[in-house]
């Protein structure tokens, strides 16, 4: 049997439940399709917009010890990375200390299939990050009105691509 929306949102802790559902709408809105997985901690939850036969995918819900995760893929981030300057010092910190993309620092060679990190500027320090790791951060109240900024900004931004 399929995991449906609702599977997966009686998962969410009631904290949360506003910020996850008004997001769901906001892709929906805009195109986006859903896939969900089951994991290991719980639920893999994918929100993916498809253009011109290309899935791009811009945010995962992932569940771990500590409580659900978003991973933003940022694609357009150095468009609007002044908003980085405004995160609390906690969302800042993950940042920073997110690993570095290997293909944009030259160290060495990711997975073949990588499309490479993100370049970006945060409080004045230019920071080359994995995309898997770059925008990872705890889904709470302190975190939830810079995540929906930052997906609004990609949305805006990937119709132009």
């Amino acid at each position: 049997m399929a995991i449906t929306y609702d599977d997966f949102i009686e998962t969410v802790e009631e904290a949360n439940l506003a910020l996850v559902n008004d997001l769901h709408l906001m892709f929906l809105k805009n195109g986006c399709k859903l896939e969900i997985k089951e994991a290991k901690q719980g639920y893999v939850v994918t929100y993916i917009y498809a253009k011109d036969k290309k899935k791009i995918a811009l945010m995962n819900y992932v569940f771990r010890k500590n409580g659900m995760m978003v991973r933003i893929y940022a694609r357009h981030i150095n468009m609007y990375q002044e908003l980085l300057d405004l995160l609390p010092q906690e969302m800042k910190k993950n940042v920073v200390k997110a690993g570095d993309c290997k293909r944009l620092t030259g160290i060495s060679e990711c997975s073949p299939t990588c499309t490479a990190g993100y370049d970006f500027m945060m409080d004045s320090v230019n920071y080359r990050k994995c995309k898997n790791s770059a925008f990872f951060w705890k889904v709470e109240l302190k975190s939830m009105e810079y995540i929906k900024r930052m997906l609004e900004n990609e949305l805006k931004l990937i119709e132009v691509d």
